[in-house]
């Protein structure tokens, strides 16, 4: 009798073993006959017995299934989380067979291979979106499945880090950055790139170190000399990159944004030593014979020209009573330069007609020269 105990004892158990074995053996089938949403259910049952959750093919099935999911037009909305569940489940059964004596790899490298690629169209898609957030996060986690499978994806921490600086992620960005440096991935971009989180964060003395790095490996590097001009601009000394922005317009020369800061660094009035009237307005109609709408460099070049003749109104106003002849005199010079601004007031109010600014300097325009029909049409939008 007790020997018979014994054998059903035995049965029982392995009967359990085979119970737990099939959940696995189930999940498999349904993965195979496209049930994915049965195929989960079996293999995360699969994943807590005590009989299957140290098998690496339990894992490595689980990672199959869940990537299958992500990819599957009727199963897609499962599980939010499918493509992470994916991932950490081929880890699993690597860190359980290091040396892949299941013969494993084959299946999973591919498969991890394809998760990498997944997250970088997710950040590629966040990016064109201008959630930079989102797609820094996602570059990211393409680079480090990559690095699962030992193979370094410069181009998504690069892309990383590019999204952060556009988000105003400044400290994210450097983080990259320094990573890719340390993987020895040095270029102009990462110097550039560096230099204006640095700018971000105002951390000016790193900012400048970093981009004189950058000009002495990379000296004829236009998009590190655009940088140091930022940079310059950014502490208030654009003086001192003039030359360099002559040389870049030499070597770009349909490039209106150089001719714009050009334009801006001549036309600051509150900088005596390089406010020129007549160069801030050769560069700023430079910018816009180049392109023609653009609304920085039309709205400037009209206040600039209001800016002018405001000074010489004010000069006229300080004069005696009795110099009459002289206050006319100056007073219709104002008025010439106006006229010169007014073209491009009304071009920036066009471009952009929410500018209340805009709209009140063309209101004052229209007053002062009794321009009744302009004044009626800007006063009624």
């Amino acid at each position: 009798m007790k020997k018979i105990v014994l054998t059903l004892t035995v049965a029982f158990m392995a009967l359990m073993t085979m119970a737990q074995k099939s959940e696995r053996t189930s999940a498999y089938m349904y993965n195979k006959n496209g049930q994915y949403d049965k195929a989960r259910e079996a293999i995360d049952k699969a994943i807590q017995h005590d009989k299957t959750k140290d098998d690496p093919k339990t894992w490595m099935y689980r990672g199959i299934i869940y990537l299958n999911i992500v990819y599957s037009e009727t199963y897609a909305d499962l599980d939010s989380e499918a493509l992470e569940k994916s991932f950490e489940s081929f880890q699993k059964a690597m860190e359980l067979d290091p040396e892949d004596k299941g013969r494993q790899m084959v299946e999973i490298l591919p498969r991890v291979d394809v998760i990498g690629q997944q997250y970088f169209s997710q950040a590629v898609d966040a990016f064109n979106e201008n959630d930079f957030q989102t797609a820094s996060i996602e570059f990211k986690k393409s680079f480090d499945v990559a690095q699962t499978i030992h193979k370094v994806d410069t181009l998504a921490l690069l892309n990383a880090g590019l999204a952060s600086i556009r988000g105003d992620l400044f400290d994210q960005a450097l983080g990259y950055y320094n990573q890719l440096i340390e993987l020895d991935i040095v270029e102009p971009d990462i110097f550039r790139n560096k230099a204006a989180a640095y700018r971000g964060l105002g951390q000016n003395e790193e900012m400048m170190e970093t981009i004189k790095a950058g000009r002495e490996r990379y000296p004829d590097d236009a998009g590190l000399m655009l940088e140091e001009i930022n940079a310059y601009l950014a502490i208030g000394e654009g003086a001192k990159v003039v030359d360099n922005l002559k040389e870049l317009v030499e070597q770009d020369p349909n490039n209106a944004s150089i001719f714009f800061v050009l334009g801006t660094i001549y036309g600051d009035e509150t900088n005596e030593a390089m406010f020129d009237l007549d160069t801030a307005e050769l560069y700023y109609s430079k910018a816009i014979a180049v392109h023609d709408d653009y609304y920085d460099a039309i709205y400037n070049l009209g206040a600039l020209y209001i800016n002018e003749s405001n000074r010489i109104q004010v000069e006229a106003n300080d004069l005696p009573l009795s110099e009459t002849k002289k206050y006319d005199e100056m007073t219709e010079q104002a008025n010439e330069i106006i006229r010169k601004a007014l073209p491009y007031l009304e071009k920036a109010y066009e471009i952009m007609p929410d500018n209340e600014e805009t709209k009140q300097v063309l209101v004052t325009i229209y007053t002062r020269f009794n321009m009744d029909d302009k004044l009626k049409e800007i006063s009624a939008e």
